[in-house]
Order: C-alpha cells, then structure tokens, then sequence
C-alpha cells in the first residue's frame, strides 16, 4: 500500500496580490494536496519542473495555462472547473501594472478640494483689502486735494500687490511643473522610457509567456515611441522590441538573483503608431525557442 507523501504547510500568501490571484493559488493548492503527490512526483507526472511548481504554489510566478491543466488531469478533476478561474486571475493580475501607475499619476481628490477652497478664501481676502484701500483713498482725495498724488500711489500699490501675488503663486503651480517631453521618434531611440518624461504610455498588446512571465508593449503617444516592460524576472531571459520599421531593441534580466519587484523595461524605439510593433521573448539559454506576439494581440 503507498503512503501519501508528508506535506509541510503552505506558506501565507502575500496581501497584496489580486483576490482572484491569491484564490487560484489557493485552489491549485487544494488540487496538488488531492493528487497525493509530492512536488517531485508532480514535476516528473505533468513533465513541469519541481522549481517551477514550488514557483507557482508559493505566488512566486504567475502560472501558465498549461501548468494549470496538467494539476487538473494529475488530481482527476475536469479543466472546466478551474480554467474561468484562471482567466479571471489572469485579467486581475495582467492589470496589475496598470493600475499601480494609474494610482500614481492620479491626484488626491480631497487634497485639491482642499486647495481649492483655500484658493476662494485668498481670492476673498484680497477683494477685501483692495476695497477698504480704494475707500481710505477717496476719503483722503476728497478732504485734502493736495493728497490726489498720495491717493493715486496708494490705488496703484493695491492693485498691482495682488497681481503679484497671483503671478507669482502660478509661475510655481501644477502647468509650470509639467515637463515636455524630452525626445520624439528617432531620438527616443535607445533611451530608458523612465527619464524621459513620456508620461501618457499605453498598453496596445500583452501576453503571458508559457512560463507565467507578463508581457506588454507599450506606446507613447506624445513621445511617438514605444517599449516592452516583463516581470517578474528570472536570470537569463531576453526580450526584443520590433518596429514597423525593422529596427530593433533588447533587454537582458539581470544576471545577479532578481528580487520579486523587479520589472525588466526595453530601451525605446521610434515608432509613430502601435501597427507594426512586435515583442519577442527569449525564456532563456537552456530553454530554447521564442514566443512572439504583436501589438493589438
């Protein structure tokens, strides 16, 4: 009689990750645990390294849709209890990027609120002070004509302070703050998509690699210029940017140990439109082959 393998407790999930994505895991969880297989019994019956489900089960890399219906036929459960689960995951965790900018670019509503009205009680405040000048001058002008020079000083310092005040207050508001881009179509190529101030990207294609890596191709529309961004990393994978030119642009994942944040960025590459740009990846030397994909896809 075969003895289920000892099975050590699962780690904790991390909060941040989607629900949708902490809930697949926990399902997939479930399914190893039915199968009564160890993670390198299961490695050797669905042909996925013991690594890559140690991955997988510890959240570490998102898993591919062929992973997932490997644990259902290795637990005898039907994909179609599972896959819409896993598509939903995928959606949640696909968006993740987006999101994370989108939260960062967005400004506090209350925090303008705040400053707009603090920006009528100011307005108020300076409406008030000109009219009791404008009042302390006349009376001046009327009891004693030969004061009309000293009254006419006064006027004119009251109206220009304000003024002022109000020049200066937006020489250091939000539009003299904002930053042009700094480069356009060829002269974007080759240069790192965060310092160049090309702050309206869009994601125009995106894909999950068979090994759970995320792939986007994004465009700048004022920059006229376009990159791929991948995560998580691991040692050793190579991504490639195509434009509808043919010109090409590459990034390596570092060599050294990735940590679970790191996201792996393309340099850029001129491109006026998303037609035509295509993002190829590389899973790494000892995985041979390429999976492509472009943009709209």
């Amino acid at each position: 009689m075969r003895h289920s393998p000892s099975r050590s407790p699962w780690r904790a999930l991390p909060q941040s990750l989607p629900a949708e994505y902490r809930d697949l895991v926990s399902d997939l969880r479930r399914l190893k645990d039915r199968s009564h297989l160890s993670l390198t019994e299961l490695g050797r019956t669905t042909a996925i390294s013991k690594s890559s489900w140690e991955r997988y089960l510890n959240a570490k890399q998102f898993p591919p849709r062929h992973a997932v219906q490997a644990l259902c036929r290795a637990a005898q459960v039907s994909e179609e209890a599972v896959l819409p689960e896993w598509e939903r995951a995928d959606a949640a965790w696909s968006r993740r990027g987006e999101t994370t900018f989108l939260a960062e670019c967005e400004p506090d509503r209350t925090t303008a609120h705040r400053g707009h009205g603090a920006n009528v009680r100011e307005s108020k405040t300076t409406r008030s002070f000109m009219h009791r000048t404008l009042l302390a001058a006349s009376a001046l002008i009327a009891a004693r004509p030969w004061a009309t020079t000293v009254g006419v000083l006064l006027l004119c310092t009251a109206m220009l302070a304000p003024a002022a005040v109000i020049h200066a207050s937006y020489g250091t508001g939000p539009t003299a703050a904002a930053r042009p881009p700094i480069c356009r179509l060829r002269s974007c190529e080759g240069r790192d998509p965060l310092t160049t101030a090309c702050e309206d990207p869009i994601t125009v294609g995106s894909r999950t690699a068979a090994d759970g890596t995320r792939l986007e191709i994004r465009l700048s529309p004022s920059c006229q210029a376009g990159w791929v961004r991948s995560w998580p990393t691991h040692r050793g994978f190579r991504i490639e940017v195509t434009s509808p030119k043919g010109h090409a642009q590459a990034a390596t994942a570092p060599t050294a140990r990735p940590t679970a944040g790191d996201m792996v960025t393309t340099p850029m590459i001129s491109a006026g439109h998303a037609m035509g740009l295509r993002c190829c990846y590389y899973p790494s030397a000892g995985q041979p082959g390429r999976e492509c994909f472009d943009a709209g896809s």
